[in-house]
């Protein structure tokens, strides 16, 4: 055996023999590559292994201390270098300096304190979004959104944007391909705070809500407004007036006299209804007077042609149907005036004398119906039925005839027990015409009071109308007359001034 060989055996005697003990030393210096993985992710472990120092909340020492402790040795920056220059906060983020784009501010960096992630990456939250936010019933249109822009697509947040785009596709494929898979929902995360509507985020967060606040003192939220309580009206009231220039005609048997002649009419009414549930209170005052000349009047230059005073009312509760009613009326009427025969110091009749008053119980029907094929065409009918009623006349002036009147010489008034019937009519032709029609008929089963009102109304403008007035009276407890026996009839016809509220 030559000198080489032996040389050889013993350096391979050398190497298998010391080997084993270089190789153990240095694989002991090279830590596992789990045991890192674990050591660089783990804040929480980062935190409580620097618990140990001064600062309660594990913050590093001064920064000029800092960077002698990692100018003098290198091993300690090796570990947690961004440690040795900022502070870390409790729950593991550092403190970067304001500098924060300058070169020399983010040296040392390492993978400890980085951290990258992807959102698909994270575990799948139903967040119940399954719809695009682009959804439209309607075809695309074909048209370039970014056209005649300055700027390059490249360089706005068009990418991030089609990135995001991208990551909510995938997520709700997912929720719809492996709907198994999604364990946890945003109704499970009691903490999640919740998201703001667009009018919260638009309200509160408007720049030109700012700038207009610096300009002007006025508050731009809205003011306080004291609210009204708006009231149901139970009353309701409205009125008429007309003075109008009339022809008149009285039949020589009118049982308050008068000349037929050219006179002057002055018309009021008020009406106040009252209606509340069932319950309906109905008042009229009406004050109908007439002055004409009297030129066949030796006497006197001016007469007092028709003067009536009248209230009617009736109080009612709602009976069955929507159209009936049980009701309770009066009807009073008198005149104001006192009017003498002509060419005679003779008084016809006087302020209550005479005074008319009736009244009854019983049934009132109710009927307003509008024409659905005629605009303004409308049905007003107020019908009443007082099977028990009474009629009740009074002369209060002793220089009154009160034998023209019905009641019996030597006494001043006179009552009578029967029925009644008493109807108001008013038909509406159309916006301008309308007549109305009046009805009451008395009988105490021996003699009988009826009479009929009849005017036509034709309006030529608002302010402006032509009136048409017939009246006829039937009383056969008066006196007959040779020509028209117990028929009375006045006709007026007139045109003026009409005001209605």
């Amino acid at each position: 055996m030559s000198n080489n060989t032996i040389m050889k055996q013993i350096g391979l005697f050398l190497i298998f023999w010391v080997a084993p003990f270089i190789l153990s030393k240095t694989v002991a210096q090279v830590p596992d590559s789990l045991e890192l993985f674990e050591n660089i992710t783990d804040i929480e472990k980062l935190i409580q292994q620097r618990g140990d120092q001064s600062s309660p909340l594990g913050i590093a020492p001064a920064v000029s201390q800092q960077k002698n402790i990692y100018k003098k040795s290198s091993a300690a920056t090796v570990g947690v270098p961004l440690d040795s220059l900022y502070h870390r906060k409790a729950n593991g983020t550092l403190q970067l300096p304001d500098n924060l784009y300058d070169p020399g501010s983010l040296s040392g960096l390492t993978l400890r304190d980085t951290l990258f992630y992807n959102p698909l990456f994270l575990p799948m939250i139903f967040t119940g979004k399954m719809l695009p936010p682009d959804l439209s019933f309607y075809p695309p249109k074909e048209s370039n959104l970014y056209k005649g822009l300055l700027i390059p697509q490249e360089k706005t947040f068009a990418p991030d944007l089609r990135h995001a785009a991208f990551i909510n596709k995938t997520r709700r494929d997912f929720y719809m391909e492996y709907p198994d898979r999604v364990k946890l929902s945003v109704f499970h995360l009691d903490s999640l705070p919740s998201s703001s509507k667009d009018n919260d985020v638009i309200e509160t967060f408007n720049p030109f809500r700012e700038l207009i606040s610096t300009e002007t003192s006025y508050s731009l939220n809205a003011p306080q407004v004291e609210g009204v309580e708006i009231k149901r009206k139970y009353w309701i009231n409205s009125g008429e007036h007309s003075l109008q220039l009339s022809q008149s005609y009285f039949s020589p048997n009118w049982h308050k006299g008068g000349t037929s002649n050219v006179n002057i009419i002055n018309n009021h009414i008020i009406r106040m209804n009252y209606r509340k549930e069932r319950i309906r209170f109905n008042n009229t005052f009406e004050w109908r007077l007439s002055v004409f000349t009297a030129p066949d009047d030796s006497i006197r230059k001016f007469r007092i042609g028709e003067d009536l005073l009248r209230y009617y009312g009736d109080f009612g509760v709602d009976a069955f149907n929507k159209h009936w009613s049980y009701s309770v009326n009066l009807d009073v009427k008198s005149q104001l005036f006192n009017n003498y025969l002509t060419n005679s110091n003779e008084l016809r009749s006087a302020f209550l004398a005479p005074l008319y008053v009736n009244g009854g119980i019983g049934l009132k029907y109710n009927l307003d119906k509008r024409s659905e094929q005629v605009r303004h065409r409308r049905t007003r009918l107020d019908l009443h039925l007082a099977p028990i009623s009474f009629n009740f006349r009074y002369i209060g002036n002793d220089k009154v005839n009160v034998t023209r009147y019905g009641i019996e010489e030597g006494k001043t008034h006179t009552i009578d027990f029967g029925s009644t019937v008493t109807a108001n009519f008013i038909y509406d032709f159309n916006r301008y015409i309308t007549w109305n029609s009046q009805l009451k008929y008395f009988t105490s089963y021996e003699k009988v009071e009826a009479e009929l009102e009849n005017t036509l109304n034709m309006a030529l403008t608002n302010a402006f109308s032509t009136r048409f007035y017939l009246n006829l009276r039937f009383d056969d407890s008066v006196p007959p007359d040779p020509k028209y026996h117990f028929l009375q009839v006045t006709e007026l016809l007139s045109f003026g001034l009409n005001y209605k509220w």
